[in-house]
């Protein structure tokens, strides 16, 4: 049985969303930001960050994107994401690669500025570019979701979507700021909070309204 080590609204949020949606057996572990940040969960994710999944054998992965990846190719008929090494799965497999690089990663320069520089000056400078760079990704996938959606796959629903509702969650100034946006994107995000077996997942990330301020 899986297990996943979850922090309430970290980047846990997109593999327990996932592994809700595919209905398969996990243990749920809630931590505390200070648990996560101990030496002993290091011995597990070495920089001290969650998602952490435990494997049946033993061993625990790490990085969102990679655990979404892995538990949607280890559950193929699951129907989250294109069958293995077909066409579609390399467009979701990209898809997932560009939030995380694109989305994720610059999100966190946003929100942890403190980490990349000293002076006040410059990690307010390093905020105001990250949050330029990834509004303009955002952008691009409420491009694509107006045209081809209404999911990131088209018709299909897939966690690609579920990958991005986390993204959206953490937006600056606000997550509601980024919907009014971006229509598209808050059509889907609409459709993840009316899915039934996500209630009790995005109840307890305390997510099943869009927020008005920053996180």
């Amino acid at each position: 049985m899986y297990k996943l080590y979850n922090v309430r609204r970290w980047g846990s949020m997109a593999p327990h969303f996932v592994l809700e949606e595919l209905g398969v057996p996990y243990q749920n572990i809630w931590m505390t930001p200070e648990q996560v940040r101990s030496e002993e969960f290091k011995r597990l994710s070495p920089l001290g960050f969650v998602p952490a999944l435990g494997l049946d054998d033993g061993r625990v992965i790490i990085e969102s994107m990679a655990i979404v990846a892995f538990l949607t190719e280890a559950n193929p008929n699951r129907g989250m994401s294109p069958r293995p090494g077909s066409d579609d799965a390399a467009v979701y497999l990209s898809l997932l690669a560009f939030m995380s690089s694109n989305i994720y990663a610059v999100l966190n320069f946003a929100e942890f500025a403190e980490d990349y520089a000293s002076e006040p000056i410059a990690q307010q400078g390093i905020r105001e570019k990250a949050i330029l760079s990834y509004q303009r990704s955002f952008d691009i996938l409420h491009e694509r979701l107006t045209k081809e959606g209404p999911f990131l796959l088209g018709e299909t629903f897939s966690a690609a979507d579920l990958y991005l509702f986390m993204l959206t969650i953490w937006a600056k100034p606000s997550e509601r700021e980024l919907l009014e946006r971006c229509p598209a994107i808050a059509r889907l995000c609409d459709d993840i909070r009316g899915r039934p077996r996500l209630k009790a997942a995005l109840e307890a990330h305390g997510v099943m309204k869009p927020a008005s301020g920053t996180a």
